[in-house]
């Protein structure tokens, strides 16, 4: 489609439980073919303001079944950077959104963030009497499921295709005893549950291997695609855990409201950036990353000096504002780039 000039840039996302496609398409009256030649059935299409607000909100985790976490964030970086089809519009598209995100995710976010492997783990401990579980895969997102598992006091095991994941994890946590991948399946019977982690293209749990579970054990499927054959029992997968994480995330979603905000706000300004650059934005972010950090000093000073910190913070906006006024009041060619640096984006620059 790009050769025959119906399409002029495009960049597909794949991660756990996504697929996305962002496309440029040229100045003429084709955009409804070639949706109607690219969107699979059930599939959602968003243009113009909605798709820019989109991509900033997969970014801060808006959009993610774990509200708010920043592994996307890498995903992202990594398609980006293997992107074959990005011309001049993607390329500044996904360059300030991902500044953008940073900016806001580092002044509006909670700080603290919730996971997948939270809400599975969480899932178990809710419903389990048992407390033996056994790991499958240690890679990034194993590592960490096995970790938060033997941190909330069930008795780890966990295994992995390549030893030297094994061993790296077993200095990390040291909870956790390791199995050697040949041998994990016939000890199988002694787990409560098991957390199928891998990113094997083909299920690693046979039906047999179902079978030889406990009776009552639970399965965790975290894998996409599947990593575990139809067979007997009940399998929890990412999508089961999809409607379980508005339960238990519940409370803190609320604690991201403001960066909705903030997103919604923001994606209109990130929309006319990727034609002219507006001073606005960025002098807005650049102002809320300096009270965050004059907030974040203060709280720091007046616990040495013993004083509250609301004085200490106004103390700084004060000298923050009386910095920044000459900036304010004289606009010069070069301010829109120095507010970006000031906001954090441009740092590189």
């Amino acid at each position: 489609m790009c050769a025959a000039g119906a399409i002029r840039e495009y960049l597909a996302l794949y991660t756990c439980n996504r697929s996305e496609l962002y496309i440029v398409l040229p100045e003429d009256d084709g955009e409804a073919e070639v949706v109607r030649a690219l969107a699979l059935p059930g599939a959602q299409t968003l243009g113009g303001l909605e798709a820019v607000h989109h991509l900033l909100r997969v970014l801060l985790g808006l959009e993610s079944m774990a509200r708010g976490e920043s592994h996307i964030v890498a995903q992202v970086k990594e398609a980006y950077a293997a992107a074959a089809g990005c011309g001049k519009v993607l390329h500044r598209l996904f360059q300030r959104a991902l500044g953008m995100a940073a900016t806001l995710r580092s002044c509006y976010h909670p700080g603290r963030e919730p996971s997948i492997q939270f809400i599975a783990a969480d899932s178990f401990r809710r419903g389990s009497a048992g407390g033996r579980v056994l790991v499958v895969g240690l890679g990034a997102f194993g590592s960490e499921m096995a970790e938060l598992l033997a941190g909330m006091g069930f008795e780890v095991s966990a295994t992995n295709r390549t030893p030297g994941r094994i061993a790296a994890l077993g200095e990390k946590a040291g909870a956790c005893r390791m199995l050697e991948w040949a041998g994990w399946r016939e000890a199988l019977g002694a787990y409560d549950a098991v957390f199928l982690c891998t990113g094997a293209p083909r299920p690693v749990m046979s039906v047999a291997d179902r079978v030889a579970m406990r009776d009552g054990a639970a399965l965790f499927d975290l894998g996409s695609p599947l990593q575990s054959e139809e067979g007997p029992g009940a399998r929890v997968t990412l999508d089961d855990l999809r409607e379980r994480a508005a339960e238990t995330l519940a409370e803190y979603g609320r604690s991201l409201v403001r960066l909705e905000e903030e997103a919604a706000r923001a994606s209109g300004a990130l929309l006319a950036e990727i034609s002219v650059l507006a001073d606005d934005t960025w002098k807005h972010l650049a102002l809320a990353r300096a009270k965050s950090l004059a907030r974040e000093r203060a709280e720091a000073q007046a616990k040495k000096l013993g004083v509250a910190p609301e004085e200490l913070e106004v103390f700084a906006g004060s000298l923050l504002k009386s910095y920044l006024h000459p900036l304010v009041a004289v606009p010069a060619a070069h301010s829109a780039r120095a507010w970006r640096i000031l906001s954090g984006e441009g740092a590189e620059e």
